[in-house]
């Protein structure tokens, strides 16, 4: 897990501001906190979600396999996430997984009513709005606590102590953009690897996030399931 200020040693690394095994002093820190925080702003203004990890805990119901994820929800999150990255049971500090199935292998499941258990071993998340729907396999009969791990963005550090657990490549664009981001700031030269880096790292997460804009027309119950014959017109 990350911490601003490791994100921000490593930035000041880079760009030559310090040297390996070096820390940056108290002012450094300062003002290289302000700029990561205004680079991550930037980015949510250019639809680049900055995410992190978030764990969410609550207290399963005993004969209650359903539970509501989003505002107001079972699992009180805002905004409602669109998808679960991990979910499990912990049990005196011990973690139980409980493997997410696509819906395919869901509704394989023939009984999921009367079979109970103190640790379900299947979740499928169907996210619906303006909550979603956890269900659970088989029927939780105990009520322990129930965890799910999902994607939040992130606004602000509050400051270089903040942890942060980032999703894969998060870290490392940061950290060099981060670097070209302040290298004027304290007089650094941005070497052309390092700016090739950040520019590619960028760009993966930029990718990653991509969501496709679905269209619809209002014209589209006229035309519902009528086909052209290429070869006729017709």
């Amino acid at each position: 897990m990350a911490t601003a200020q490791t994100l921000i040693d490593r930035a000041l690394r880079l760009n030559g501001v310090i040297a390996s095994g070096q820390s940056p002093t108290a002012t450094e820190t300062a003002d290289a906190l302000i700029a990561l925080n205004a680079m991550l702003e930037s980015w949510q203004t250019d639809k680049l979600n900055v995410y992190a990890f978030v764990d969410t805990a609550i207290a399963l119901t005993a004969a209650d396999a359903s539970y509501t994820v989003g505002p107001s929800g079972d699992f009180n999150l805002t905004p409602r996430p669109s998808k679960i990255e991990q979910c499990f049971i912990r049990i005196s500090n011990f973690d139980y997984p409980v493997k997410l199935v696509e819906s395919e292998e869901w509704f394989a499941i023939v009984d999921k009513t009367t079979t109970t258990s103190d640790i379900p071993t299947k979740a499928y998340y169907e996210p619906s709005l303006p909550t979603g729907t956890l269900l659970l396999w088989p029927v939780p009969n105990t009520a322990n606590s129930l965890h799910i791990v999902t994607w939040t963005s992130l606004v602000t550090l509050a400051s270089a102590a903040t942890a942060i657990a980032l999703p894969a490549g998060y870290e490392r664009a940061i950290a060099y953009n981060l670097a070209v981001e302040t290298a004027p700031e304290f007089g650094a030269q941005v070497t052309r690897e390092i700016a090739k880096i950040a520019a590619e790292s960028y760009a993966a997460i930029k990718r990653m996030n991509h969501r496709p804009i679905m269209t619809h027309s209002a014209l589209a119950p006229i035309f519902h399931q009528r086909r052209t014959n290429i070869e006729t017109g017709g």
